[in-house]
Order: structure tokens, then C-alpha cells, then sequence
């Protein structure tokens, strides 16, 4: 992740932000969100090992350090309850997200290519 891509966050005082994204489960949030425009916690915590409980408690630390964006969710007008909240990711972190992941999946590409047990 660019430090473009956090500025906004920093310019109002917390500079810890790769404490924030350091967390495997908010790593996979971020990756998860890149893929799509948006998704709900259940649909975060269908494609997780994490619990949805955990994934809520993350998603919420994300979005108040301004790395990812919720929007309520809008009433079907049938079914009965809160509409579930939908996150996305703030503007300018899904391409910074593509990127590292992308840099990542293709340093550790080779590695496990050449494993020495096999002949």
C-alpha cells in the first residue's frame, strides 16, 4: 500500500497506519475488497476463515482510520430489519492494494515453483 493512499488519515494525526493494515485478517479485507465494488460482512466472512464477529471488529478499525468506506444499506422494502452496511475501499487504496498483492503473489511465485523435494 502507497503512503498516497493513507495521507488523508495521517494528515490528522495517527501515523501508525501500517499498524492498521499489518493484521492478517484486515490484510484479507483489503485483498477481498480490491476484487469487488463492494460486499457486506457476510459476504466478507463467506470467503474468510475469520468469524464474522472478527471480520465486524476489523472492519470497523479499517473504516475509522479511513482505509475503507461504509455505506448503510438500502431496504429491499420486503425483507424485515436493517438493511446490511456495505463496505468498499476508500479511493486511491484498491490500486495500491492490486499492486502489492500483485508484487507479492510474483516474489513468492518462484519459490514454491522450485521446491527441492521434488525431481
Amino acid at each position: 500500500m502507497s503512503a498516497a493512499a493513507v495521507t488523508p488519515t495521517r494528515a490528522r494525526g495517527d501515523s501508525h497506519w501500517l499498524d492498521v493494515v499489518a493484521d492478517p485478517v484486515r490484510l484479507q479485507i483489503l485483498r477481498l475488497l480490491s476484487q469487488v465494488a463492494e460486499a457486506t460482512a457476510a459476504e466478507l466472512a463467506a470467503r474468510s476463515p475469520a468469524s464474522y464477529q472478527t471480520l465486524r471488529r476489523h472492519l470497523e478499525a479499517l473504516e475509522t482510520f479511513g482505509v475503507i468506506r461504509a455505506r448503510p444499506g438500502v431496504s429491499d422494502g420486503e425483507t424485515s430489519g436493517r438493511p446490511a452496511a456495505r463496505f468498499s475501499l476508500s479511493p486511491g487504496v484498491r490500486e495500491s492494494v492490486r499492486s502489492a498483492s500483485a508484487a507479492s503473489t510474483s516474489t513468492t511465485s518462484p519459490a514454491s515453483a522450485s521446491s527441492p523435494g521434488r525431481r
